[in-house]
């Protein structure tokens, strides 16, 4: 009875532990509502529950940047916060909010406009 006991506590223990590991979980800004060469510096910052999981500066050329921007945030699955600045050529800055889920099995989408 103790064996069974302690074998299923262990069990319990192993997929409790395995819920709660943090992955490398894949999220997707897209900036295809944006004209080409009209964004050149993109600021995100993924957080859960007021804690930073992420933060991405890129600045890019003339050239602006690229339709979609990819990175990975080290966290547990489940909802969080992005908070993007888009800043264009001119020096402008657009500020877009959104919650996402993050999931092991596709990239959470952030759409700006």
């Amino acid at each position: 009875m103790r064996l069974a006991f302690l074998l299923l506590l262990g069990g319990g223990l192993v997929v409790w532990s395995e819920l709660r590991r943090p992955r490398d979980l894949r999220l997707d800004v897209d900036l295809t509502e944006a004209l080409p060469g009209e964004v050149v510096e993109v600021d995100v910052t993924v957080s859960r529950d007021a804690q930073p999981l992420l933060r991405l500066e890129q600045r890019y050329g003339s050239g602006g940047a690229p339709a979609t921007v990819h990175a990975i945030v080290r966290a547990r699955p489940g909802p969080a916060e992005v908070d993007a600045m888009l800043i264009d050529a001119g020096g402008n800055a657009r500020r877009t909010r959104a919650t996402v889920k993050l999931s092991k099995d596709a990239a959470a989408l952030v759409k700006l406009r």
